[in-house]
């Protein structure tokens, strides 16, 4: 019997992996351009972790497990609440910002389709520590600009969650959910009829949702003169927070505050900081279209959130997601505003073609007779170039013969003729010709030719 992969799972071939190596070097070109660096984290962490913040929707998806000494653990569904971890941990004390970058493998049990799987790789970072504006705006930046690298002229929509948690702030709580999820989902039909049903389809939501672009903005605007208003319906969006925040102290008097049971965010109303985000997306040179939909599922966002839609991936078309949030605390550390996204890797690479050839590696052809020789000899190339060497026991013609099979453009050949004389042939597989040289001089000779590829 053949045992098959996971359900959700996938093998990657030589080629595949080829692939996504140009794709993930094209994108952390970029990422260290911009002065971030690399770290990573455990495969697993402990439950808690995720539980904390995540809405329901990931909770459900989580592929939890008990270790041998009782201990709830989870496979990451996603990297930026271990990366939080890893700050609280280790960096909190260091300057600020922290420019951090991953790229790792994510494990959530949901239904596989086109661009989506049980376990899925994620290229990211955190800038954490910087101001709300200037943040956002280069963490959009730099989401476009690896999208770019590949590419991609992704269509980046950004939201603001302030106004809609103000607007929010009209409706009894225990509706705010529900809506906030029918809003992430874009089921606008059960909206309508849930807004109708609970006397609010006056408030102004649906209106705000409708519009995109520049004009959304300005009615944003209109809607901020009105809820802080002589005439307001509600109280200010943090002094519902507040609140909130106090009940669920109440309910939970020790231990960290969980972002389901009481968010104590800095969600303020405050437009002019998105407008300003706005605006230097616009001295960036990104073009984004303002979209108060974008809402995104995680609950532990704050201000400005933002998504990148491509085409060719069918229905599911986000290849991006991310925006300001607030997490330090609810892991132990101090409050600090982050900013950051997460690219979906499978699916950029379902749309995309890396530029570059593939590095056939120099073969290494040799006689019986010469073996330990050509095993040093070709230690030294690998100083500079690829080099495979045949490990089947053919003879000499079979070892060129699958040297071309394998598409290799050159081949350095040893024989005991060779040997005496000190000097290597070195034959141009594309052309047949072929010369004898010194092993320096074949190492220059490789050495240039694999620096212009």
């Amino acid at each position: 019997m053949i045992i098959q992969r996971p359900r959700g799972t996938r093998d990657f071939l030589p080629e595949e992996m080829e692939k996504r190596g140009r794709a993930r070097r094209a994108m952390q070109d970029v990422l260290e351009r911009w002065g971030y660096r690399e770290v990573a984290t455990p495969t697993f962490e402990h439950l808690e972790l995720f539980t904390e913040k995540s809405g329901a929707s990931v909770i459900d998806e989580i592929y939890s497990f008990k270790d041998k000494g009782g201990r709830d653990l989870a496979l990451r569904p996603e990297l930026t609440a271990p990366v939080m971890r890893m700050y609280v941990s280790e960096l909190q004390n260091s300057p600020k910002p922290q420019r951090l970058w991953y790229f790792g493998n994510c494990f959530r049990y949901e239904r596989p389709q086109k661009g989506r799987f049980r376990e899925f790789w994620q290229i990211g970072c955190e800038l954490i520590g910087g101001s709300h504006p200037d943040s956002e705006a280069e963490a959009i930046a730099l989401a476009d600009s690896m999208c770019r690298s590949v590419g991609i002229r992704g269509d980046i929509h950004i939201g603001y969650l302030g106004l809609i948690r103000s607007l929010l702030a009209r409706i009894a709580a225990q509706h705010r959910p529900a809506i906030m999820r029918m809003i992430d989902k874009k089921e606008r039909a059960d909206l309508t009829q849930m807004l109708d049903e609970i006397g609010c389809s006056h408030i102004g939501l649906l209106e705000l949702l409708d519009q995109k672009g520049r004009g959304a903005l300005d009615r944003a605007e209109e809607i901020v003169r009105e809820l802080e208003g002589p005439g307001k319906r509600t109280q200010p969006v943090q002094a519902v927070a507040d609140q909130a925040s106090q009940a669920a102290r109440a309910e939970k008097p020790a231990g960290r505050l969980s972002a389901r049971q009481g968010r104590q965010v800095g969600a303020e109303l405050d437009l002019q900081e998105f407008r300003e985000t706005v605006d230097l997306l616009q001295a960036y040179g990104v073009d984004c279209t303002i979209d108060f939909e974008i809402v995104r599922g995680l609950e532990y966002y704050s201000g400005t959130v933002f998504e990148i839609y491509a085409e060719g991936l069918g229905a599911q078309r986000q290849i991006c997601g991310g925006g300001t949030y607030e997490l330090a605390s609810l892991f132990g550390g101090r409050e600090t505003s982050s900013t950051g996204f997460g690219l979906g890797f499978d699916r950029i690479m379902e749309i995309v073609s890396p530029e570059g050839e593939r590095n056939v590696p120099v073969y290494m052809a040799y006689t019986p007779d010469v073996k330990l020789e050509a095993v040093k000899m070709a230690a030294e190339l690998r100083e500079e170039v690829p080099v495979v060497m045949d490990v089947m026991g053919r003879g000499l013609g079979a070892q060129l013969k699958a040297a071309a099979g394998a598409g290799a453009r050159f081949a350095v050949i040893l024989g005991r003729e060779e040997l005496d004389k000190g000097l290597l042939t070195l034959r141009d597989m594309s052309g047949g010709s072929q010369e004898s040289l010194s092993l320096a001089d074949i190492k220059a000779r490789l050495k240039e030719h694999f620096s212009d590829m």
